[in-house]
């Protein structure tokens, strides 16, 4: 009887693995989803290795800036900036601790993927995410958010060929995430 039990319990998680692999359309290693890619994310894909190659003397963007450490260390000084600022805190300010975290991660995981570190950004386009804010982001808006990226690359003492290359990476996603 307890063997029937046993046995009957792994034939069922065999059949939940499988529903959940072809549902899903999970590679086998279960390491992430393979589904086809979008234009528009291909099109911030060309742009993110646009970036990534960038870099002279055979250094990438992600070893000027510190690799992972250094790029969390701007996003968490842009966060503090962005959540503060008058012109777009506006779009953070009903956002619990556990979303500030989802968010600041994604942050990372985009700009680590753009200056061509091992991250991978699995989050979704920058029009999806951004669309439906308010009516839409404006020119003044992006504005905001890149100056205080800017700010907290000066904080972080990063040097203005790099600093220049993320804000060139920053200003590629403007008509992506500008609405109106």
């Amino acid at each position: 009887m307890k063997l029937s039990k046993s046995l009957a319990m792994l034939l069922t998680l065999l059949c939940i693995t499988v529903i959940a692999v072809t549902t899903f359309r999970l590679s086998p290693s279960f390491a992430r989803s393979t589904p086809a890619m979008s234009a528009q994310v291909a099109a911030e894909k060309v742009t993110t290795d646009l970036i990534a190659a960038q870099g002279s003397s055979g250094n990438t963007l992600y070893t000027k800036l510190g690799e992972y450490d250094g790029i969390a260390k701007v996003i968490d000084d842009s966060a503090t900036f962005i959540f503060a600022d008058p012109v777009i805190g506006k779009y953070f300010i009903g956002l619990g601790t556990n979303s500030k975290q989802r968010l600041r991660q994604l942050l990372v995981d985009q700009f680590c993927q753009a200056a061509g570190g091992p991250c991978v950004y699995t989050g979704r386009t920058m029009k999806l995410s951004h669309s439906g804010m308010d009516g839409g982001l404006s020119n003044t808006e992006f504005d905001a958010f890149a100056n205080d990226v800017s700010k907290a690359l000066d904080k972080n003492s990063v040097n203005p060929s790099a600093k220049a290359d993320v804000l060139a990476f920053i200003n590629s996603l403007r008509s992506a995430i500008v609405e109106k």
